[in-house]
């Protein structure tokens, strides 16, 4: 079916298919709780409020969304992981960088973990 795909012009189609479905993952995983919603414990992003310190925060919540990405979608490499510079304290946001194996294909993602709002765009 791939033969055909490339000859009959598809090709863009498929790829197209892998990035949403990439996307909806990525967006499954870094959006669910970790230990509710799935019945494997490592799976999702911890509820890290009670840390204190946004930079301990910051460094918790980096490790599980490498975690994360390395684990649950291995179509990826993660590339840059950083905390967006936010004018309101109480706001702590992440700006990930990720490449897709198959394609090289970039991803850009802007991740609030607190209020679960996601952005991702890719090239």
């Amino acid at each position: 079916m791939a033969l055909l795909s490339k000859l009959s012009g598809c090709q863009n189609r498929h790829e197209d298919d892998e990035i949403n479905s990439i996307v909806a993952n990525i967006n499954h995983v870094l959006s669910t709780t970790r230990g509710y919603g799935f019945f494997l414990h490592d799976f999702g992003v911890s509820d890290y409020r009670y840390l204190g310190t946004r930079d301990d925060i910051a460094e918790a919540v980096s490790a599980e969304i490498t975690e994360n990405i390395a684990h649950f979608e291995p179509r990826v490499i993660l590339k840059t992981i950083e905390t967006a510079d936010e004018t309101k304290l109480a706001r702590l946001s992440f700006l990930i960088e990720c490449e897709v194996r198959s394609t090289g294909q970039r991803l850009k993602l802007y991740l609030e973990p607190v209020s679960k709002r996601y952005q991702i765009s890719h090239d």
